[in-house]
């Protein structure tokens, strides 16, 4: 009986912690808080409709504020700076043309980090996401488990990775990282040696 009241109690201090998924609802409320948040996600739109990506993923989620550190979200979503928003055409490119096609859809868990946000949750001070190079996601099919994720990534990235210039970090669980800045892998703690995949020849891959 103690166990499982232990067990309880930890189980509710933990739900307590998290902060609630932000669906098109409250993706509505945040912009109506501020008057230049709406013209601005039509010119967002906008842009994705002229590189052709526009339906890769819920426009919604590339302005998502990360949910892993619970304690550093002040707002549920984030507008990166407008002169950098084509940054995420590639990726988003890449995404649709070879990650879907291995895995299925994916969900959007990080976008764009401001300084504050990213400093918050200790990420690299050259992080891809502070230029909004980049997205961690997370496979919507969840009979992909993190072995199947492997198995699809890691060749994909080894056919494909160099001549796109593709970071990929494959982390805990299902969730993993893609930018189209530079050839690289690695895994958990930032590094080759961590990655689940046949590293390239440096060793340093933070992002």
């Amino acid at each position: 009986m103690r166990r499982w009241l232990i067990a309880l109690m930890l189980l509710v201090a933990a739900c307590a912690r998290q902060v609630a998924p932000a669906g098109p609802r409250e993706f509505e409320q945040w912009l109506s808080g501020d008057a230049s948040r709406a013209p601005a996600f039509v010119r967002f739109e906008a842009m994705l409709a002229r590189e052709g990506v526009a339906e890769v993923v819920p426009t919604r989620e590339l302005w998502l504020t990360d949910r892993l550190a619970p304690e550093c979200v002040v707002e549920p979503f984030t507008m990166p700076p407008e002169e950098m928003w084509p940054h995420i055409a590639p990726t988003l490119r890449f995404v649709r043309d070879h990650v879907e096609p291995a895995i299925g859809e994916v969900t959007v868990a990080s976008g764009y980090r401001d300084r504050r946000f990213n400093e918050c949750v200790r990420g690299a001070s050259r992080s891809m996401h502070r230029g909004f190079h980049a997205l961690d996601l997370v496979p919507r099919d969840p009979l992909v488990t993190r072995e199947r994720l492997i198995a699809a990534l890691c060749p994909l990235h080894a056919r494909e990775g160099a001549r796109f210039g593709i970071g990929l970090g494959i982390y805990s669980g299902r969730r993993f990282h893609i930018d189209t800045t530079r050839y690289r892998r690695w895994g958990a703690d930032f590094r080759v040696a961590s990655s689940p995949c046949e590293p390239p020849e440096d060793t340093d891959q933070r992002a």
